[in-house]
């Protein structure tokens, strides 16, 4: 067997792994003191980062490996769902007395991902290839900016009204980004619907076939 070789955008995303268990550990400390939210935003704040070095250091010098495609958006993910437990289980919006929004915004941004994440898996299986969308890079921009500033928001309200509209346009992008996304590669759908006839054509000739043999 070859020996694996972890280059430097893939450490990163590696690192960014590594992170989620310390954050994680800083928020269940927030129980202690309020301050500890700071660590908990500064934490998420540098993982968020890490997801933009990797893909631009493993871009700009062509270090993109398979290792590194399969680790980066189970990173990212994990990360966000992170952020988006944490947004649910910490309340941060009954201060401003909203109280369910936080929890209708995550379940739809969780839905998107499981959506794109079978229509990919469809896609690998027919060998079509999708491209990379723009409008979902910025979706993960403002959601990952939505996460950090919340959960910096116990220090002051202001913070919570800002992510407050933060978390409702990254929602509408998630939204709209994931039905551009569907839209765009609706050709995957088309090519279903030319192999189906096809089969049923094949399906009545066999058929008739067999009738002819049958009658003869």
């Amino acid at each position: 067997m070859g020996k694996i070789h972890i280059n430097l955008p893939t450490k990163i995303t590696i690192a960014r792994l590594a992170l989620i268990p310390l954050i994680i550990a800083a928020y269940c400390l927030q129980s202690l003191e309020v301050w500890v939210c700071a660590i908990t935003g500064a934490l998420f704040t540098l993982a968020g980062w890490t997801d933009f070095f990797d893909g631009y250091i493993a871009r700009k010098y062509n270090m993109v490996t398979d290792l590194g495609k399969f680790l980066d958006p189970i990173a990212d993910k994990i990360l966000v769902i992170a952020g988006l437990a944490f947004v649910v289980d910490g309340r941060y919006f009954d201060v401003i007395g909203i109280p369910y929004v936080a929890m209708i915004c995550c379940v739809i941004i969780i839905a998107r991902e499981f959506i794109i994440g079978l229509l990919r898996q469809i896609a690998a299986l027919k060998s079509f290839v999708i491209a990379a969308d723009k409008m979902g890079k910025l979706k993960t921009v403002v959601t990952l900016s939505a996460l950090t500033t919340l959960l910096f928001s116990p220090l002051h309200v202001v913070l919570t009204w800002i992510g407050f509209v933060e978390l409702i346009i990254a929602t509408l992008l998630t939204v709209i980004s994931g039905v551009h996304y569907i839209y765009k590669n609706r050709a995957m759908f088309e090519e279903d619907k030319e192999e189906n006839a096809a089969a049923n054509s094949a399906e009545s000739a066999q058929a008739e076939t067999s009738a002819d043999k049958e009658g003869k």
